[in-house]
């Protein structure tokens, strides 16, 4: 009698596993036209996934995990002032994004995943090209090239009178400077990233809590070794300079005095 509730067991099992795991069609408008400031997209699957993202480039703007609260959550990225939720569910995800500039130019990609057993992920990708959208957004200020160990880094906001600002580094939100129009920092390898290490330092304009524009600046890690080497090599030239021009001042002198 046991054999069936447990061939039923199996077979349901079974069935999990081979079901597929695609993203049947991602859209993405090829073009956006100038005078076109809202576009919609979305991603289409056939899957049991546990975590969806939207990406622009390596930047992740949107994030839908199923049975979560919040289920969905969005990122300020450049060139789309606004990201929206039309709707997200079993069969498909559709955003639409907002005030668009040509920064919105890019690649798009979706992504869902299943991290636990069975594992899976799918990705896809589709090129949107955006023409003639001018914005005015923040600007931003007082950021550095380059950065060395304990050193502050320090950055300036200028947006709306009505905005809020809030800053992100590596695209992760500075809670606590969320409304100040100033962010100071102290410079430590670890918020360096990538080859060559660099961050990111962004701040974003909201009214009426939504995102209205944003601006992103890079600098680069000063490596204390390098910079050694390079004042040595440096110091080596100098000497080396001074030295041409000693000998050079001897031989005439040496000249002069026949």
């Amino acid at each position: 009698m046991l054999l069936c509730p447990l061939l039923v067991l199996l077979l349901l099992a079974s069935a999990a596993c081979t079901r597929t795991f695609n993203i049947t069609h991602l859209i993405v408008p090829e073009v956006v036209a100038p005078g076109i400031t809202d576009v919609e997209i979305e991603c289409r699957y056939d899957a049991n996934f546990t975590l969806l993202n939207w990406f622009k480039g390596p930047n992740e703007f949107f994030r839908y995990k199923p049975g979560a609260a919040p289920s969905t959550r969005s990122f300020p990225i450049l060139g789309v002032g606004r990201v929206e939720l039309i709707a997200c569910g079993p069969a498909a995800c559709r955003l639409r994004l907002g005030a668009l500039t040509e920064e919105a130019t890019g690649l798009y990609r979706c992504d869902i995943e299943r991290d636990v057993p069975p594992y899976k992920f799918e990705t896809r990708t589709a090129y949107m090209e955006v023409h003639g959208h001018e914005h005015r957004r923040p600007l931003l200020e007082g950021l550095a090239e380059e950065y060395g160990d304990e050193d502050d880094i320090q950055a300036y906001c200028r947006g709306a009178p009505d905005a809020e600002i809030r800053w992100y580094i590596n695209g992760r939100e500075i809670e606590e400077m969320r409304g100040s129009p100033s962010l100071k920092r102290q410079s430590s390898r670890l918020i360096f990233q990538g080859i060559p290490p660099v961050v990111t330092v962004q701040c974003a304009e909201f009214r009426y809590g939504k995102l209205s524009g944003s601006k992103e600046m890079k600098a680069r890690w000063i490596d204390p070794a390098n910079s050694q080497k390079d004042e040595r090599a440096q110091e080596q030239r100098n000497s080396s300079q001074i030295l041409s021009i000693s000998v050079g001042v001897i031989l005439l002198l040496c000249f002069i005095s026949l």
